[in-house]
């Protein structure tokens, strides 16, 4: 996306004048002072909303350690300034402290005003309604959840791995492949992997549509469900043409009860077949192979099982010998 016909804008992140740059998309527009980007500005206008019902750049908030609030991988350019203003926790799949949001029991369910989850539910295992319902469980009642996700206003949703069941990633001379295990126990291998920061990071597992996904949401238990597809060009938000990918807010509605978490999907109907062929620049589909590369990967996937599974036999073995020696 081109840069906007003006010089400068207010970053609603810093409170500073920053300059206009050429890559003015959702992921760039960077502001000279704090590197936000288009996509945390989108974030922090929508949240600055509904606090306070208008425009407030994030170093103006005023502090409140009764919210209790909490981010999914949130970056830096906001998490730390949040960190100042509420009792706030940014969560992590990979890093300390840790959370899966598929897997919520040691969390305290009903006990936070506040979920930001940027880019992060594109990334989550099927099924895909599973993290959405535990957001609502996560949230008290009136509660506000933030999100991103890349998504088109395609009809369907692309689901990249819709049998994912036992899986692996292997590594061979070629590159990183997906090998999976379905619950009928035929193996299926992906290549051409679709990677967000950088290859082997955070496996992208499907590009929403909006309405599939507004539509989850809803049956989460959520209302006062708002896209903020606008553009801001004061505070250097340029995004109404993109074509989706906006910020979502919705409420937790405390006065009814989600759709059940199941381990199939109840929303089957809204994803593309697997041989559909999609036309849109986000969405880049992985291959399944077969043949000799194929088989390599599998034999090289069950190894590294069997080997995980003997570490963690030996691993349980250990801790009961010591607890049953004292």
């Amino acid at each position: 996306m081109s840069a906007p016909d003006y010089k400068q804008y207010t970053c609603n992140l810093c409170g500073k004048e920053s300059v206009v740059v050429p890559d003015f998309h959702r992921e760039g527009g960077a502001c000279q002072h704090c590197g936000s980007i288009v996509r945390f500005r989108a974030l922090m206008f929508a949240l600055s909303h509904h606090f306070y019902g208008k425009p407030v750049p994030l170093a103006d908030f005023s502090p409140d350690r009764n919210q209790k609030a909490m981010g999914l991988s949130d970056a830096p350019h906001y998490a730390n300034k949040l960190n100042n203003l509420f009792d706030y926790t940014n969560y992590f799949y990979h890093a300390e402290p840790f959370l899966d949001i598929c897997n919520i029991e040691n969390m305290a369910v009903g006990s936070y005003d506040l979920l930001i989850s940027s880019d992060v539910y594109e990334h989550v295992s099927p099924p895909r309604h599973v993290a959405f319902v535990n957001s609502w469980h996560l949230l008290k009642p009136g509660g506000l959840m933030l999100l991103t996700v890349p998504y088109t206003m395609l009809p369907k949703t692309v689901e990249h791995f819709p049998h994912l069941n036992q899986f692996g990633i292997v590594r061979d001379q070629q590159g990183m492949l997906l090998v999976n295990q379905r619950k009928d126990q035929s193996i299926e291998v992906y290549d051409r992997l679709t990677w967000h920061g950088g290859e082997g990071s955070t496996l992208e597992m499907r590009v929403y549509a909006e309405a599939d996904l507004l539509q989850i949401i809803a049956d989460a238990g959520f209302k006062n469900i708002k896209v903020w597809c606008d553009d801001y060009p004061e505070f250097g938000i340029l995004q109404a043409q993109q074509g989706g990918s906006f910020v979502i807010s919705a409420i937790k509605d405390g006065n009814r009860m989600p759709i059940a978490v199941t381990q199939h999907d109840p929303y089957i109907d809204n994803i593309y077949p697997e041989d559909a062929e999609v036309d849109h620049f986000l969405v880049n589909r992985p291959i399944r192979i077969t043949g000799e590369r194929a088989k390599k990967a599998i034999s090289q996937w069950k190894d590294e099982k069997a080997v995980h599974t003997d570490s963690l036999f030996s691993r349980i073995k250990r801790y009961l010998h010591r607890k049953f020696r004292k």
